[in-house]
């Protein structure tokens, strides 16, 4: 998430800054109608102008505060947003790892509840995975984990 709020403060700035260019290109078109004659049609024209550069301003002071918020939102939880992205990217490794363990590393890990059965787990589409582990749970009376690794073959 902390890297989408930069994104996002950082296409706010850009726009901001894209915003500031079309007001001084507007500036430069106000000096040359300034240049001509007075007349309706040339008050029209500069009332559109300086309307069109009030939006603009008016919009970039929304965009800078929205900005200014989003920062010291960051900044206020930034641990918070770290200890998401470290837990993120834990959980990735964690389950690279489990699935790069041999079979046997995996059967034996399950068996001793230090890998959860679910449908994360490497073997639980594999039939014969389950019928050892139900052999196992079976002769070591544990009725209950049998249980619930019929049902999941069902």
């Amino acid at each position: 998430m902390k890297d989408q709020l930069q994104q996002l403060i950082e296409l706010m700035r850009k726009h901001v800054v894209k915003n500031l260019e079309s007001i001084k290109s507007n500036e430069r078109h106000i000096r040359e109608v300034l240049d001509r004659p007075l007349s309706a049609e040339r008050t029209r024209e500069l009332n559109e102008c300086y309307q069109l550069s009030k939006d603009l301003l008016s919009e970039n002071n929304d965009f800078i505060n929205l900005q200014v918020t989003l920062v010291n939102f960051t900044n206020k939880y930034k641990k918070l947003l770290d200890e998401e992205n470290t837990v993120n990217v834990t959980a990735v490794t964690y389950a690279q790892k489990i699935r790069s363990l041999s079979r046997e590393d995996c059967f034996k890990l399950t068996v001793e509840s230090n890998i959860k059965f679910d449908q994360n787990h490497p073997y639980y589409e594999d039939p014969d995975f389950i019928n050892e582990l139900i052999a196992h749970f079976e002769q070591s009376e544990n009725y209950e984990k049998c249980a619930q690794l019929m049902k999941l073959k069902k």
